[in-house]
């Protein structure tokens, strides 16, 4: 099975991700997703008193993480792609083994 994330749900990850990580709503935690071609993928999460910093791996881990939480899959089981386009922005292609 193939599942698609368009840059919106890459940010709701991010957002369940960090708020589980740091105990607030998901609500409260406002995400900005960055692609730079010579570091790769990042992402700057702002929660009410400070702000964190994600890469790569983080990421992935968000997706993966949101997946398992909120719609059972295993992560050992997800084969999580970022990528990146100029219209489209960050998004995910995840393969379900």
């Amino acid at each position: 099975m193939r599942i698609l994330f368009e840059e919106q749900d890459v940010i709701d990850a991010v957002c369940v991700y960090e708020a589980a990580e740091h105990a607030y709503r998901p609500e409260q935690i406002e995400v900005d997703l960055q692609f730079h071609p010579a570091h790769g993928f990042h992402a700057s999460a702002r929660l009410p008193y400070r702000t964190v910093e994600l890469g790569e791996q983080q990421l992935i881990d968000a997706i993966a993480v949101y997946l398992r939480d909120y719609h059972h899959f295993i992560p050992e089981r997800l084969g999580i792609d970022l990528q990146f386009h100029e219209h489209t922005g960050i998004t995910a292609e995840i393969i379900v083994e």
